[in-house]
């Protein structure tokens, strides 16, 4: 619209040279109109110019940076002709979880230096996980701005990973008991014929009071409900076992921010439970898809955890054709936890989630699902874990 404009106000401004010419002074006339009509030209021959001679690439300031850190997109171009070259206008696109610094992505400047110029465009990482920063449209408008023309080789997209947080939300003694329930040793085996020793008086293997510090994974918690206070087994009989976890994390038709503010909570969500379970003494195996393959990572201590986290920070909304595991997860029947960025709107999604996993689930708070089995828990913004009723 604003080009036809210029070029209507262009066409008035030659007739009125002309009609100046013929109604007023013939030489003043004619030399407006020929003055116009060089300005054109020239224009349009730098404009061709400017389009075939400058030479345009991208690059960022980081290719892994933490969330809520600033970074910069820097656009190089290289000029092979010595004059100012035409207007150039630059759009970028970036996914959900990137954002413009100063709220804009669209520049528009003339490259005036002999051999070329470099602009920065500030971003910044507000979600985690991959992240692409990509030239969506290059276009070069002469000095008149009546004319304009796309540029059609567009510099490559940059990838970018932006590192989850690991939340430190305390002991949630609920969401802790109930996990820790599932992959303890047996309390049916609280009683045997060994005589305990007078710490406690409970027959069968050794007990004492908990007292804080103590991992829970050595709490029985049968024998703890009928004594009402937590008893701790003093024995080694404890079953080698982890929690498994599964990272589902579909992709929602139309990408935006709602969808990546629920992979992200979901994603620090099992971080701050998996660093639960290592401060009570638990290992987990962690399954996730990342890369076009599905990995598996144990988590024993603090240095494999923050090895994961590291490795999540370039995960992305799955494809549907690889949400499903493509390996056997537990084949040694461990107790199972899904954490899914699942919404209320993704009904077909989560449909065909739960036809393939038994296990605890677990969802965003702000998703809009109820429960739709038992044992199904909510994590909020605040990482709080919450069971579903």
């Amino acid at each position: 619209m604003e080009t036809v404009k210029n070029l209507i106000s262009f066409l008035a401004c030659l007739a009125l040279s002309v009609g100046l010419g013929y109604l007023i002074s013939g030489s003043g006339g004619i030399f407006i109109a020929v003055l116009l009509i060089v300005a054109l030209i020239t224009s349009l021959a730098m404009l061709t110019l400017s389009h075939a001679s400058i030479d345009i690439s991208m690059g960022l300031s980081g290719n892994i940076v933490n969330k809520g850190d600033e970074l910069t997109a820097r656009l190089d171009f290289n000029k092979k002709f010595f004059f100012p070259s035409t207007f150039i206008e630059v759009t970028l696109s970036v996914t959900p979880n990137i954002e413009g610094g100063d709220s804009s992505l669209a520049y528009k400047f003339i490259c005036t230096g002999l051999r070329g110029d470099s602009i920065e465009i500030p971003l910044k990482a507000i979600l985690c996980g991959g992240a692409e920063v990509a030239v969506e449209k290059i276009s070069f408008t002469d000095y008149l701005s009546l004319f304009s023309m796309k540029k059609k080789n567009l510099p490559e997209k940059c990838l970018v990973k932006i590192l989850p947080r690991i939340p430190d939300t305390g002991s949630q003694s609920e969401v802790l008991r109930s996990v820790s329930q599932n992959i303890s040793f047996d309390d049916s085996d609280e009683e045997s014929n060994e005589t305990s020793s007078a710490l406690t008086g409970v027959p069968g293997y050794e007990h004492r009071g908990y007292v804080p510090g103590d991992p829970l994974k050595r709490v029985n918690w049968k024998l703890s409900s009928k004594k009402d206070q937590l008893m701790v087994r003093l024995d080694e009989k404890v079953t080698s076992s982890s929690q498994i976890f599964r990272m589902d994390l579909p992709k929602c038709p139309t990408p935006d921010l709602i969808s990546y503010t629920m992979m992200d909570i979901t994603i620090e969500g099992s971080l701050a439970m998996l660093s639960m379970l290592i401060r009570s003494g638990y290992e987990s195996e962690y399954n996730y898809f990342i890369d076009d393959k599905w990995e598996m990572a144990e988590i024993v201590d603090e240095a494999s955890l923050i090895q994961l986290q590291e490795r999540l920070a370039g995960i992305a909304p799955y494809p549907d054709e690889h949400r499903m595991v493509d390996h056997d997860i537990n084949e040694k029947g461990k107790a199972m936890i899904c954490f899914t960025s699942c919404t209320g709107q993704m009904t077909d999604q989560l449909t065909e989630l739960m036809e393939n996993f038994e296990g605890t689930l677990v969802v965003v708070k702000e998703s809009g699902l109820g429960a739709v089995r038992s044992d199904m828990w909510t994590v909020s913004r605040e990482f709080e874990f919450e069971k579903l009723t």
